[in-house]
């Protein structure tokens, strides 16, 4: 009976060895394809010179492997699609800006032009044109108070002038008239003195 027993315990001991080397799976869930491959390849068994993978442990690691490409592929067609969204979203927002800049230099421009008769010119230049306008008419106002005051004193001058022509013409007339009267109390007293 000893006999049995160590068989007994030696088949026990077997096949509990045997069912924990079937049982032995690989956790493939975890760690990138590098990883599961050394795993698989740590976790088969040798035959000769060759490994020998188990057929479930490979078929496994190939769908898990296949869905990782395809999920690379998706992620790469969505990066490449997002990529292409941004850049076309970035040529547009480059030909706004093209069209910003080119806006903003025109209202630059007209805002450092002002319409003068007709032609846009500078502000500075304008401003010229203004102040060059303004020293004309002051200058011509200056010249035209200096002609009507000068004109005024020679109307004050000729008034006095005529006021004293006036005066002097006014005392030549009445010598005037008394000479021509004592002339012709005269030339009566001349024609009394031949008559009588």
């Amino acid at each position: 009976m000893k006999h049995f027993l160590i068989l007994l315990l030696f088949l026990s001991t077997i096949l509990s060895s045997a069912q924990s080397n079937s049982k032995k799976t690989i956790d493939l869930r975890q760690g990138n394809i590098e990883e599961k491959f050394n795993e698989i390849y740590s976790k088969s068994s040798n035959y000769q010179e060759y490994k020998v993978i188990k057929k479930y442990h490979f078929l496994q690691l190939k769908k898990q492997v296949l869905d990782s490409l395809s999920k690379q592929k998706n992620d790469y067609k969505k990066a490449r699609n997002e990529i292409l969204k941004l850049q076309n979203r970035i040529n547009k927002l480059q030909a706004n800006l093209t069209q910003s800049h080119s806006q903003i230099s025109n209202l630059t421009t007209e805002k450092n032009q002002i319409e003068f008769i007709g032609i846009p010119v500078k502000k500075s230049k304008y401003q010229w044109i203004v102040w060059t306008i303004i020293s004309i008419l002051i200058l011509l106002l200056i010249y035209f108070i200096y002609l009507y005051t000068n004109s005024q004193k020679l109307t004050k001058t000729a008034k006095i002038n005529l006021s004293k022509l006036e005066e002097e013409y006014f005392n030549f007339k009445s010598t005037a008239l008394e000479r021509e009267q004592a002339l012709k109390r005269q030339l009566l007293d001349e024609k009394n003195k031949n008559q009588s």
